[in-house]
């Protein structure tokens, strides 16, 4: 966290006086090594709480960090707690706190921005200069048995909200903020790739928010089974409209002498800007980026139709959840002209095909997101509160902390949807 908030050097009296087991924690020694062992009790600060953490979710970023040694560019120097999805209890409260009490149902929000920045003065606080996110390389997550933070950093959850869902509440907050980056609105329709948990969280999200229609695409038969069975609280049916099993898209070429019929001067470059055409050779030479996009049109056609929309029509949003190089082109595909699409998957490189001259000819608005500003959380907590969301769908597997490295191992595997760990469960 900041240190803008290390004041206390020592526990003030009212962590002593609990007498407070060890503090277990899930500690990333170095890449694909993990071990539950104890680690300092976090000292509690004048304007922090300290949250007897329930349950913890893992999630793809947390996996990444387990899997590379490290995650957005920062790798993993000494051993760090990990998470930073948890829910907890409130049992003391620092000396200049007013809206927490012990006994008190919260959340743990898990970015600690500087709040000085200039993003951060922007309202733009998830892309802060100076970020401190729990789990990440320099800061302590929460996949442990007690944690402390700032109280406004603890949204307070309703009793109806179990601790699993409460685990779970940081990534609906980023299904709301993709909502907002994507500018989800009534009656639009969505394509959705990638079935994880922020895929089937935003489907939720835009259902919520009365999408007219919803698909998802995955390369996971699992995923696509679980996403069909993906039930609203709302309708009692479905939440997503059709569920495509995706397969990778060709790219060798089809033609020996390397070249390949139907690549259109649209296709190559024409109509980029006003009236300003792109430079088009007599003879194209075909890339398998070029190979990719012809499968790609075709296969997002196919979907179009099988959606029941016309091929006129495409999607007014996309938002691409897996980091895949073959989603990015069947995202811009099946999108309608003037869309917006938002990336949103990690990946696993960081150059990708995309098909540029298709997103200047369709005029389609590509955007990126990144963790959750300000307002997702309560937002977050009011679906769910509400009844609109249901996390408890979308939780397929828990472990006691003791098995931290077994939860990890579950991700993973790509089987389940959403583990999570029960930090007071050894």
């Amino acid at each position: 966290m900041s240190q803008f908030h290390f004041l206390n050097k020592v526990q003030p009296p009212q962590v002593t006086s609990l007498n407070l087991p060890p503090n277990t924690s899930c500690v990333l020694l170095k890449k694909q090594t993990i071990s539950v062992e104890p680690t300092p009790l976090p000292i509690l600060q004048p304007d922090g709480v300290l949250v007897k953490v329930i349950a913890t979710g893992i999630c793809g970023s947390d996996l990444h960090n387990y899997l590379a040694g490290g995650v957005g560019g920062r790798p993993v120097t000494e051993p760090i707690v990990m998470g930073h999805e948890s829910s907890g209890e409130v049992i003391a409260v620092g000396d200049l706190v007013t809206t927490h009490k012990v006994g008190d149902r919260v959340a743990v929000e898990p970015g600690l921005p500087c709040r000085r920045c200039a993003n951060c003065k922007n309202g733009r606080s998830n892309i802060c200069m100076d970020m401190r996110y729990c789990g990440a390389p320099g800061s302590v997550g929460s996949l442990m048995r007690y944690f402390a933070l700032p109280a406004d950093m603890a949204p307070h959850i309703p009793e109806h909200i179990s601790w699993e869902e409460s685990g779970s509440i940081q990534p609906l907050a980023i299904g709301v903020q993709i909502g907002k980056r994507v500018d989800l609105r009534a009656h639009q329709t969505v394509a959705i790739f990638g079935c994880g948990p922020i895929g089937l969280i935003t489907a939720a999200v835009a259902h919520a928010y009365s999408a007219r229609k919803i698909i998802a695409v995955d390369n996971n038969p699992k995923r696509v089974e679980f996403a069909k069975k993906y039930i609203s609280p709302i309708t009692g049916k479905p939440i997503i409209d059709h569920v495509f099993l995706n397969t990778d898209l060709p790219s060798s070429i089809p033609q020996s002498n390397g070249h390949m019929n139907g690549v259109s001067p649209t296709d190559v470059g024409a109509g980029v800007g006003d009236g300003e055409a792109g430079v088009v050779e007599e003879e194209h030479h075909v890339t398998p980026g070029d190979i990719k996009w012809e499968a790609a049109k075709e296969r997002a056609a196919k979907w179009i139709a099988e959606a029941g929309l016309t091929a006129e029509e495409g999607f007014d949003r996309v938002i691409e959840a897996s980091g895949a190089e073959d989603c990015g082109l069947l995202g811009v595909a099946i999108a309608k002209q003037g869309a917006t699409y938002l990336a949103v998957g990690l990946g696993h490189i960081q150059t990708n095909v995309f098909p540029t001259l298709a997103v200047t000819n369709k005029e389609i608005d590509v955007r990126g997101v990144t963790r959750y500003t300000a307002s997702c959380f309560p937002s977050a907590i009011d679906l769910l509160s509400r009844g609109v969301v249901d996390l408890k769908q979308l939780i397929t597997k828990t472990f006691p902390l003791s098995q931290s490295k077994e939860a990890f191992e579950a991700v993973r595997a790509g089987n389940d949807i959403k583990v999570i760990v029960k930090n007071q469960e050894m």
